[in-house]
């Protein structure tokens, strides 16, 4: 499932790709369920003429900050295209004569003979157009890329829960963006267990977890710049960035024990017994 990375790699993909300042001239949503709202053919329109202004993230969600003329005093109207890549999704700027990747579930038309491409073969990419993305987006944590993600606060939602912290990390209102596998490799890198309880974790503890998060977030996002540089114009959309083997058995990297894979809160999880003792 696409995490702040791979996220974070569409956004800089986009804005390389040239997609601010192109105006959409229409869409083909060929899987209705993906737009939440508004209505379908309201979404539809409400994109007609619509101008991309930005390209931002919170979180697992690109949001396209749009300008679109409306009324006879040609009064400029605000709003938010918010997409989330589902499991497996990704998006493509091609010219549109380019054969489109088979998997392609929906087509946003632009100027100038260019198609934004929603590539989305399980069908799990949600669409929303909003004037209010606030209204539409869940409660987010700080961002492990912003200023606001410190100390402090990760230790003021850690420190009032007594679930595993591995369950923790995944909560998009205490760290926005983070999924399963970096929460593995954060927890990796930071030498914790992934069962420990969150309200036990020490102030080192919760430094160094905050410094691994960072760092792995960091060291992807290289790796995916990297990546665009070296293959452009069609980019890998998804990289194998972590370190920690997702292997039983496997040996560890650090210390060479084998990695133990458990389920916590029905997610696959890995860790070094090793390196991350109870």
């Amino acid at each position: 499932m696409p995490e702040l990375p791979e996220v974070e790699n569409t956004r800089r993909y986009l804005i390389e790709a040239g997609l601010p300042s192109s105006s959409f001239q229409g869409a083909n949503i060929t899987w209705a369920k993906a737009v939440r709202t508004p209505p379908l053919e309201d979404f539809v329109l409400g994109l007609l003429g619509a101008t991309v202004r930005e390209v931002d993230r919170r979180g697992k969600y690109l949001l396209l900050q749009l300008s679109k003329e409306e009324g006879p005093d040609g009064e400029t109207q605000p709003a938010t295209l918010i997409l989330h890549l589902g499991m497996t999704g990704g998006l493509r700027v091609q010219a549109s004569e380019q054969a489109p990747h088979p998997l392609v579930r929906h087509t946003f038309h632009l100027q100038g003979g260019r198609e934004l491409r929603f590539i989305d073969g399980r069908k799990f990419g949600k669409l929303w157009l909003t004037s209010d993305p606030d209204q539409v987006l869940p409660s987010l944590g700080p961002d492990p890329l912003g200023e606001g993600f410190t100390v402090d606060a990760l230790a003021e939602t850690l420190g009032r829960r007594n679930a595993p912290v591995k369950a923790m990390l995944l909560e998009q209102a205490i760290v926005a963006g983070m999924g399963n596998l970096y929460a593995d490799e954060s927890l990796y890198l930071s030498g914790i267990n992934p069962t420990q309880r969150a309200s036990s974790l020490s102030a080192p503890d919760i430094e160094r977890l905050r410094n691994s998060i960072v760092a792995a977030f960091s060291a992807s996002l290289a790796r995916y710049d990297q990546a665009r540089q070296a293959q452009w114009p069609d980019p890998p959309m998804g990289l194998e960035t972590w370190s920690v083997p997702r292997k039983s058995g496997a040996p560890c990297p650090l210390c060479g024990a084998k990695i133990v894979g458990i389920r916590v809160r029905a997610r696959g999880t890995y860790y070094c017994p090793g390196c991350q003792p109870p």
